[in-house]
Parts: C-alpha cells; structure tokens; sequence
C-alpha cells in the first residue's frame, strides 16, 4: 500500500496488510493500556479526536457491570466497545434526547420570519 505524505513529507509504500495493519494496531493499543494503568484518565475536554460519520454500531447488556456495551467499527483503529454504567447510560439517553430536541426546535425555526 502507498501512503501519501501530509505536506513536505515523502509518500511511503507499506508492504502490511489490513489483517497486520490491524493486529499492529491491536497490539499497540494493548501496550499503550498497560502503561496508562498507573495514570489518571486524562479529561475529554480539549482532546483533539477523529469522529466517526460511516460505521456499524450496537449496544447490548454488559453483565459485569450491569451497564451497557456500546459496540462500533472505527474506521482507523477497528473495532473498540465502550461499557457504560447505568447511570452513564441514563446520561447518555438524556444527551441524545436533549441534542434531538434541538435538532427539532432548530429545524422547525428554518424559514420562519421573525
């Protein structure tokens, strides 16, 4: 596979697969855990972070923890499963109602003269 360079950089041919792609990724993920268990998780608020607009995604009971698995395909990095506790999927549920709302309420103020 060839990789474009951002900018001045050369472009890169990679001579992996996605199987050794992913299992890399995989890998790296597992060490970069290992060494952030003795650090705080650092805040969300002013993490820089790629969303996700194209993937597959399902949510299902989580039994150790009484919770919920939020399930997705990354397109980067595979797939990764977030567990919320219960009252974290409660939030969620309420964030997600509140975000439709406002997508309702900015929607029907479209056209409207004042």
């Amino acid at each position: 596979m060839t990789l474009p360079g951002q900018g001045d950089e050369p472009t890169v041919e990679v001579p992996l697969s996605l199987e050794e792609v992913t299992s890399l990724i995989t890998v790296l993920g597992r060490l970069r855990q290992t060494m952030m268990a003795d650090h705080e998780i650092p805040p969300i608020e002013g993490a820089t972070f790629t969303p996700v607009t194209r993937t597959r995604w399902a949510v299902q009971p989580e039994a150790r923890t009484d919770g919920s698995l939020l399930a997705f395909q990354h397109p980067a990095y595979g797939p990764v499963g977030l567990v919320l506790a219960p009252q974290d999927a409660d939030r969620l549920g309420k964030a997600l109602q509140l975000h439709e709302q406002m997508r309702r309420d900015q929607k029907a103020s479209r056209g409207k003269l004042n």
